[in-house]
This record gives C-alpha cells, structure tokens and sequence, in this order.
C-alpha cells in the first residue's frame, strides 16, 4: 500500500528567468571561439597557395591604401565584388557583416572630422570605402585559407619561428578556451531550473574557472617546453 503523497500529482511550474544578457554573449563568444576548431573555407583540390595569397592579400592592401586614383580603387572593389557573389549566402553574409562593422566604426570616427571640414568629407569618405574593402578582403583570405596553412605560408616567407609559434598556440588555445566555456555554460543551464536568483555568481564562477584553467595549462605549457628542450626554433605546424 503507498503513502497517499506519493499518489498525488505534482506540479511544479517553474518561473521564467529574465533576459540573461550576458550568458547569451558569453555563450555566443564561446561558440564563435569553438567554430575555429573547424575550418570549412572553400579550398578545393586546385587552389591556389597561401604563400600567393598571402603575397596577393598584402599588395591590394598596399594599393588601396596608398592609391589616390578612383578608378582603380572601385576596379579592385568590383573584382572583389564579383568574386565574392560565387559564394554561398551564409559565407557571403558573414564576410559582409564583418566589414561593414568595420566601415560604420571608421565612419563614426571619421564624422567630427566631416561636420567640422565639410570640404574633405569626400576623402573621408574615401577613407571609409577603404577600410571596408579592406577587411572584406582579408574576410575572404580568412575564409579561403586554414591557419595551418597560414602559418606553413608565414614560414617559407622567412617570418621567425617564435613569431609563428606565438600565433599558432594562440589559436589552439583559444579553441581550447572556447570549448571550456561553452562546456561550462552548459553545466550551469543544466543545473538551472525556472528562475536562475544567482546569474552574477554563476557567471563570476564560469570566469573564474576559464582564468584558473587557462593559467593551469599556461603552466603546463612552460613546463613541458622546458622538459623538450625548446630553444625558439618552431619547425612544426
């Protein structure tokens, strides 16, 4: 025979939790941090070599920003232009988001400039169309090559090894770091349930935990470099 109040139903409505502002964006920032983990560029069995476009990305930079002649300048934008619409709109979209956050930044740094001397907003405004296919060009060098590639590329152009070998872990840890917090939010919304009453401390607690383990594997990295032997001289990619 069972007790009559483990015969009643429970219900248990729970409350919904505010907007959680900063969750949100640290967990959006942990999945972007992760997604470098995987590299989906549009590299095909013939591409071309990041070494060339290393070398192709760094002369249009050069020529857009030192050159003075429209023409010129709006040829390289609509070769830019038509090369990037063979892409997949996902692809298209990111590249395009990325670089006009970066023209309406020079724009608004640019403005008080234009207010006060209205006769050379048209260079100002030069100066915006730069940046922006600036950082769409580097948007579209970083979409069509990986980092292992880009760092193999660094290499044969005589760049030190330590500077490779800075760039490299960086980016493995920040992979590594991404997965820790996107591991960790996960946690805290699993062991969350209706109305969260101690956001704050569940948010210090997951910085704090990314700071102690990034420390820890700091750490370990130094120890294990010592134990190798390392003497500034990166060969492996």
């Amino acid at each position: 025979m069972l007790p009559a109040w483990m015969m009643t139903d429970d219900i248990y409505t729970p409350q919904k939790g505010s907007s959680a502002f900063i969750s949100k964006t640290m967990a959006a920032l942990g999945r972007t941090m992760a997604r470098l983990r995987v590299q989906r560029g549009h590299e095909k069995s013939r591409h071309l070599p990041a070494v060339v476009k290393i070398i192709m990305l760094l002369l249009l930079i050069i020529t857009v920003s030192a050159c003075r002649n429209r023409v010129v300048i709006l040829g390289i934008a609509a070769f830019v232009q038509v090369y990037l619409c063979t892409w997949p709109a996902r692809d298209i979209l990111s590249v395009l988001r990325t670089s006009a956050f970066a023209g309406v930044l020079a724009l608004i740094l640019f403005a008080p400039a234009m207010v006060m001397n209205p006769s050379g907003a048209a260079n100002n405004l030069m100066a915006v169309a730069k940046v922006f296919l600036s950082v769409e060009m580097v948007g579209i060098f970083n979409h069509t090559t990986q980092w292992n590639h880009m760092t193999a590329a660094l290499r044969k152009l005589r760049v030190p090894g330590i500077v490779i070998f800075t760039i490299d872990i960086t980016l493995k840890y920040i992979v590594l770091l991404g997965t820790l917090i996107n591991d960790l939010l996960t946690s805290v919304m699993l062991r969350s349930v209706g109305r969260n009453t101690g956001r704050r401390r569940s948010l210090a607690g997951v910085m704090g935990v990314t700071f102690v383990r990034s420390s820890e594997m700091s750490k370990e990295m130094y120890q294990a470099m010592q134990c190798r032997g390392f003497t500034d001289d990166y060969k492996g990619l």
